[in-house]
């Protein structure tokens, strides 16, 4: 998420999705090729999540403006003047709504026996859990950035973070790589290999 401008007083901005055509490509792949309603159940785990940070900004007098779709993941642009508090709380109200959506799932499903339910409550807790960790590009890279700033000020921040999000990467690439050669699936790795490819997006775009 980033905020993109202040809004007028009493004026609230247009919003719009803009799907990228890597993003397009990527969810061609799996509707056609995946057989075990990846998709279908990965869609609502997404959305809640999303909506987690909408209703949060909202709640606090900012608008949505973009939601942005490509290949790296989704990115959410809103105008509204927000304090750093209200910020961190906007980042962990997807989380947080995610993880209430995994749990009811999975109560549901084990209720009435649901594999599809069931799905959607391990995509969501495991997706939630990774959006946590501390790295700029992810919801907990921006709690930590609330604290850090508190703490050494905007500049050092942004350092501490880098670094912290580079020690994160080198972690899970070893850790999916240690799974991968035990034959345990490579989704950790490639999922290591994502994040360091958002890292390096962000360190472009704000060097």
């Amino acid at each position: 998420m980033r905020r993109t401008n202040i809004r007028p007083p009493n004026a609230i901005p247009h919003f719009r999705i803009e799907l990228g055509s890597g993003f397009l490509l990527l969810l061609a792949l799996i509707y056609f090729f995946d057989e075990s309603g990846l998709l279908a159940s990965l869609f609502p785990v997404v959305l809640v999540h999303e909506l987690g940070h909408v209703f949060a900004m909202l709640f606090f007098g900012a608008y949505p403006t973009r939601l942005k779709a490509t290949l790296a993941g989704f990115t959410m642009d809103y105008s509204g003047d927000t304090s750093d508090r209200q910020e961190m709380m906007v980042a962990l109200a997807g989380p947080a709504f995610g993880f209430a959506f995994s749990l009811l799932c999975a109560w549901l499903g084990r209720r009435f026996d649901s594999e599809y339910l069931l799905m959607c409550a391990g995509l969501g807790f495991v997706l939630n859990i990774f959006n946590l960790l501390p790295d700029m590009s992810l919801d907990g890279g921006r709690v930590l950035d609330y604290f850090l700033r508190s703490a050494y000020g905007a500049e050092n921040s942004l350092h501490i973070i880098r670094i912290v999000g580079l020690i994160t990467v080198f972690l899970l690439l070893g850790f999916g790589l240690y799974r991968t050669a035990n034959g345990n699936g490579f989704s950790l790795f490639v999922a290591a290999i994502w994040l360091f490819v958002l890292q390096r997006n962000s360190l472009v775009n704000n060097p």
